[in-house]
């Protein structure tokens, strides 16, 4: 297998991420998590844990809006991110993705609880 990377849209998301620590205290960014091995099931519990998250699993952005729950849960989409965001500073994070025409998903948010829950709105 031969993989490709989307090397514009990776110096877009870096340009998003380095504005974004340029806001210092007002950095939306709490974490940042590169989807790798394990996709999305992998990668946002990891980011959530221990605190726990509600996810929307339908949220995602996907190419193809006929996959399944596990098939979203399981993929491996290359050039994705997850980061966790203060909800306070969101805004600020919208408009410069907007600037650099970067598209991104507010998938969930962080219970406290301890537990993640992944829903699928379609059910």
């Amino acid at each position: 297998a031969v993989q490709r990377g989307d090397a514009e849209m990776q110096q877009k998301v870096n340009r998003v991420v380095r504005a974004c620590v340029e806001l210092g205290p007002r950095n939306p960014i709490l974490s940042i998590h590169d989807q790798g091995a394990g996709g999305s099931g992998n990668v946002l519990k990891e980011i959530a844990e221990p605190a726990g998250a509600f996810i929307d699993i339908r949220k995602m952005l996907v190419g193809d809006p006929s996959m399944s729950v596990l098939e979203l849960w399981t993929a491996e989409f290359q050039e994705n991110n997850a980061l966790l965001l203060a909800a306070e500073h969101e805004a600020a994070f919208d408009k410069i993705c907007k600037r650099e025409r970067v598209p991104y998903a507010v998938v969930g948010t962080v219970t406290g609880d301890g537990k993640v829950v992944v829903q699928d709105s379609r059910d």
